[in-house]
């Protein structure tokens, strides 16, 4: 039985990301924003609970790559879509969602990735651009959206190194960037509302960058 509870959760992150596809188009963003939000935590839970049951399957490989491809390719390409006005325009936004194939294709076949990852996770990139149709701050200009949509597309292939989130252990030592991210992440979260995705994604990645650099120097 404990090995069907790992893809029942994958099944709960497509759900999710098939519904916020069918509320962005509606334009009801909000509602496809928190259903986001549900699959990025299912998507957590799906690893932790195979980990924790050692419920690992081929199947759930596969079925996780899917699930993902659905809530964290498709769902934001649409979400990016219904908010551009040009009609011929709009359609770049869907190179989210091919870029996000090639990302995940990438993460299936590449080794290096088992402790940290070579370019942005797709879950990343679909927070930040639900968090961006969301927010009313930044009004939601046609240039604007194209040129985040060309610079995440590169950022999901690009070979830039960036931490992952998963704790080994919970030593101060050998986690410390993970827990001064952790902290952040609480703080933006407490003040900046729906906005507050979209900023701890763009502090992820400069943090990345930052850490590249001073690898280099």
């Amino acid at each position: 039985m404990k090995r069907y509870i790992p893809n029942t959760i994958t099944c709960c992150n497509l759900l999710c990301g098939a519904a916020a596809i069918y509320f962005s188009l509606g334009g009801d963003f909000a509602t496809a924003f928190w259903l986001i939000i549900a699959a990025a935590i299912f998507d957590f839970l799906d690893g932790f609970a195979a980990r924790m049951l050692k419920a690992y399957s081929a199947m759930g490989v596969q079925l996780d790559s899917l699930a993902d491809m659905v809530s964290f390719g498709v769902a934001p390409a649409m979400a990016v879509f219904a908010t551009i006005d040009h009609p011929q325009l709009r359609f770049c936004a869907l190179l989210l969602a091919a870029f996000a194939a090639l990302r995940l294709a990438k993460f299936n076949i590449d080794t290096r990735q088992s402790e940290e990852f070579r370019g942005l996770p797709t879950p990343a990139m679909s927070l930040f651009f639900f968090s961006y149709v969301t927010q009313e701050v930044v009004p939601h200009s046609t240039l604007l959206s194209l040129g985040l949509v060309a610079l995440f597309c590169a950022l999901m292939v690009c070979d830039l190194r960036m931490f992952s989130f998963k704790f080994k252990t919970f030593d101060f030592e050998q986690n410390s960037l993970r827990y001064f991210f952790a902290i952040f992440s609480v703080i933006i979260l407490a003040v900046a509302g729906y906005a507050a995705p979209a900023l701890i994604i763009m502090g992820y990645i400069t943090i990345s960058f930052v850490m590249l650099f001073l690898k280099k120097s």
